[in-house]
């Protein structure tokens, strides 16, 4: 056990308001539209936005999708980074570290670069598929407004599905409320389990 190694009475139980609560310098902004609508909504802000306004990173929900839409991108001549889990690691490692770099400032990705990677110079995230669970919103929404970034940044989220609107109201009555998500135990300091 951990006591044989240090005084575990010295530990101290950090706990936490803001765990699972939307960050209130994002800008949240849901547009709802038809799925044939999608890509020329992204056309249209990418293509309006001003070079020097920072990284973007578009959310897709799907390897596919971020494969279908790097094309798109291609073909609009629009320099992009992809990323998603059928990639090999050491391919994905180098793809994240160029762009956390700035070679390039928009990464297509999957949700495997909504945790744990640091993205402190990105400024908008796009989802363009909406996430199926408040936790994968919650984590998406986190990639901007971070520790070190320069902006509060912003939060852009295509709405196509009948289902989402109800996670969408969730979360804006929590942005508005300034509660946590509902459903997902804020709680970080809970005893350890016993027996284990």
């Amino acid at each position: 056990t951990l006591s044989k190694f240090t005084d575990v009475g010295r530990f101290v139980t950090l706990g936490t308001q803001s765990l699972h609560r939307l960050p209130p310098h994002v800008q949240q902004r849901f547009v709802r539209l038809k799925g044939q609508d999608k890509l020329s909504e992204l056309l249209q802000l990418l293509k309006e936005r001003p070079a020097s306004s920072g990284a973007v990173l578009i959310f897709c929900n799907t390897a596919s999708t971020v494969n279908w839409l790097g094309y798109i991108l291609d073909d609009h001549k629009i320099k992009h980074l992809r990323l998603q889990g059928q990639m090999a690691a050491a391919a994905r490692a180098g793809i994240f570290s160029s762009f956390q770099k700035g070679d390039v400032t928009i990464l297509v990705c999957t949700d495997l670069a909504s945790r744990g990677l640091d993205t402190s110079s990105v400024q908008l995230v796009v989802n363009y598929d909406f996430p199926a669970t408040l936790q994968d919103y919650l984590h998406r929404v986190g990639r901007v407004g971070r520790v070190g970034s320069k902006a509060s940044g912003a939060v852009v989220s295509f709405v196509t599905h009948r289902w989402d609107v109800d996670l969408v109201r969730k979360i804006e009555t929590a942005a508005r409320k300034r509660t946590g998500l509902p459903g997902m135990d804020s709680c970080i300091n809970e005893p350890p389990p016993k027996g284990g």
